[in-house]
This record gives C-alpha cells, sequence and structure tokens, in this order.
C-alpha cells in the first residue's frame, strides 16, 4: 500500500483497514503508524473510535528493553461473526466463526433427492444464525459457473441446479448483510497459492477432478482469472477431439469412471480413481485400459492449460490427489518436446476446510471492502 493511500481514503475505509491490519496480528499504535506512513493523531482518533465502538480493544504491552512499553491492539473477538457454507454433490457444510476465527457454531445438510435446493442453503444459513449473535457476513462457495458481480450462479451441474440462482440477491434480502458467492474450486486455488512459493504463486492451476464436474482455478500473472461470465476454468466441458464431442467431463469424471468399471463387472465401493489405480496395478485389462484413457484425457487438459496459460504449476485436486507421481509423469511425457515449457504436476494439499476458510476470507475482505 502507497504511504498517502490511508490518509486520503475517507474515514469508513480508514477505519476498515486500520481493522484489516489487526485481524491476524497484534499491533501497536505506532506500528500502525509506521505501517500505513500517516500522523500518530491520524492514528489515535481511528483508533479510539474503534474502541468506542467495541471492534478494537488494549490488551497486553509488548516487551521492550528500554522506554515505556506500548499497548498492543487487537479485533474484539466477539464482536460480530461471519458465516461460511460449502456447498457439493453430497451436501452442505456451513460454519460460523468469531473475529479471530474460533469456531462458534457448524453444521452439515444432506441433499434431497440428490439436489443440494437454493431453499436448503437459506434454510441452513437461517438455522446457524438463530443460535449466532451478530453476523457480519456470509460467504458461500459453490461448484458452479458464478457472475463476480452479481452473484448469479447460472451453472451448478452437481447441485441439480438447471437454471440461473440469483444466489446472493437471495441470501442478502433475507438476511441483510455482505454476502460473498464463489466457485468453490476458485477457493481451492486461493488456499493452495498461500503454500506456493512467489513464483509458483503468481502463475498456478488448480485442476480438480469432481463426482460429475471437472474445473481449475486459475492465478495467471498473480491475479485470479475469472472470466467475462465467471465461467474461467471450465475445463471439464473442453472436448477431448476435434472429431468426437465427447467431453472431459464425460469420459473423466469419478461418476464417469465408476460406470466403466461397473460395466466391466467390477464392483466399486472406494473412491472411482483408487479403485481404478488399485485394479490396475493387479494387472487386471479393462482397468487398465480405462487408467490409460483418463491419464490421456488428463494429459490433454494439461496441455490445453500449459498452451494457454504457461503456468509453473498445476495442482491436482478433489479425487485427482489418488494419482501418483508415476501418472503424474505419464500425463506429461507424451507432451515432452511438443510444448516450449512443461509445468510442475503435483497433487494439492489434503486441506478438508479450505473451501470454508477462503470462503470466510473472502467474505471478511468484502466486509472490510464496504468500510466499517
Amino acid at each position: 500500500m502507497s504511504r498517502p493511500t490511508l490518509a486520503l481514503a475517507d474515514r469508513r475505509t480508514q477505519r476498515a483497514r486500520v481493522v484489516g491490519a489487526l485481524h491476524e496480528q497484534r499491533k501497536s499504535r505506532s506500528d500502525l503508524v509506521e505501517q500505513f506512513g500517516v500522523s500518530s493523531s491520524l492514528i489515535t482518533r481511528l483508533v479510539r473510535g474503534l474502541i468506542d465502538d467495541g471492534i478494537l480493544r488494549e490488551v497486553g504491552a509488548q516487551a521492550q528493553a528500554i522506554g515505556r512499553p506500548p499497548v498492543r491492539l487487537e479485533v474484539v473477538r466477539d464482536h460480530g461473526a461471519l458465516l461460511a457454507v460449502s456447498c457439493t454433490s453430497e451436501g452442505l457444510r456451513a460454519r460460523c466463526v468469531n473475529l479471530h476465527g474460533g469456531i462458534i457454531s457448524e453444521t452439515s445438510a444432506d441433499p434431497v433427492g440428490g439436489v443440494v435446493s437454493p431453499e436448503s442453503i437459506v434454510d441452513t444459513i437461517a438455522g446457524l444464525i438463530e443460535r449466532t449473535p451478530r453476523v457480519l457476513g456470509i460467504g458461500v462457495a459453490v461448484p458452479g459457473v458464478v457472475d463476480a458481480d452479481t452473484g448469479d450462479v447460472s451453472a451448478a451441474p452437481d447441485l441439480g441446479w438447471t437454471a440461473e440462482v440469483p444466489l446472493r440477491s437471495l441470501l442478502r434480502e433475507r438476511f441483510g448483510v455482505v454476502v460473498t458467492i464463489d466457485n468453490d474450486v476458485n477457493l481451492m486455488m486461493a488456499s493452495e497459492r498461500r503454500s506456493l512459493g512467489a513464483r509458483a504463486g503468481r502463475n498456478a492451476v488448480y485442476l480438480y477432478l469432481g463426482a460429475r464436474g471437472i474445473g481449475a482455478g486459475i492465478i495467471a500473472g498473480g491475479r485470479l482469472i475469472e472470466g467475462d461470465h465467471g465461467a474461467a476454468g471450465e475445463i471439464g466441458l473442453s472436448p477431448l477431439s476435434t472429431n468426437d464431442r465427447t467431453d472431459f467431463e464425460d469420459t473423466t469424471s469419478t461418476r464417469a469412471v465408476a460406470a466403466r468399471l461397473e460395466a466391466a463387472g467390477h464392483e466399486v465401493a472406494d473412491p472411482a480413481i483408487d479403485r481404478l489405480l488399485a485394479l490396475a496395478d493387479s494387472g487386471d485389462d479393462a482397468a487398465r485400459r480405462i487408467r490409460a484413457d483418463v491419464i490421456a484425457a488428463f494429459s490433454h487438459a494439461i496441455a490445453v492449460i500449459t498452451a494457454l496459460l504457461d503456468p509453473h504449476v498445476i495442482l491436482l485436486g478433489g479425487h485427482a490427489r489418488a494419482f501418483r507421481e508415476v501418472e503424474h509423469r505419464e500425463m506429461l511425457d507424451p507432451l515432452r518436446g511438443e510444448l516450449p515449457f512443461l509445468p510442475e504436476v503435483r497433487s494439492a494439499q489434503p486441506k478438508p476446510d479450505a473451501v470454508l476458510d477462503s470462503a470466510l476470507n473472502r467474505c471478511w475482505q468484502q466486509l472490510l471492502a464496504g468500510g466499517l
């Protein structure tokens, strides 16, 4: 942040930026003066008002060798709460946290008739809000195409949605708080990015294999790429060849793999990719053919992604985490010599709460962006 920025901002924005600076770390007033490059009188006025409003509080002084130890400031934990919902084909997970990230309450709900309806999302949120004082914002992650400007979800086949859903408007009208709606794979990418190095974090793709769909979260030039309609990264819809309109998802989603294994006479009680690899390793001919097709489909997707984006790393997430280094090499081998540069391909880290945590972080950032 440039030094004059805080001084020139309106008061609500100034307050929000001070709170944002204290969200994850306690700091003194002098720390804030140094961070923002503004006068101590401005920081004093802002801090005093935030303390009076119950948003900040003073805590124990910092130890130092010489002079009077400065008093540190922190965001008041129970000033309000944030609520996040993760929607998948398996159902809903929802969590409320205080402003220090501590869990207040959480719940889950199964799909009804294979569908996660917008009404079930509203009902789940309403149930948590009844048990949670002063919810300030709601963040929702959906496996679908999300318009970043409107919060409308235009396609979410994993949830059984066949028509556009104005989800942000629906939740704002019902609950009257800040609402963010995000694609779940984009949130996975945001979570994974924090653990990547500086170079890899500027150009990375998170390739997610789900039950029905396949999507990609894209960071290019240090920015999340969403596209004109929020549909960037819908790699699962790309055809596998010009002669066959069968797309990536049709052949490679876990449901498609399970169906092919069952047609070959195998029971699929385990996750489909794990079962496929185990059968192929045992020498089963049908499983080996299916495995080869799946590897070829991923190789094609990696070629398209690399030709267009030149990422430093492609992270395989969801059910694709089952692929091992041998599969990663087989995905890249056909591309050697065909493309000027090849990305690193590796499994994403196992983070069961990544989507909820990223949705909560997005909600917090949106809340601060509106001023306090």
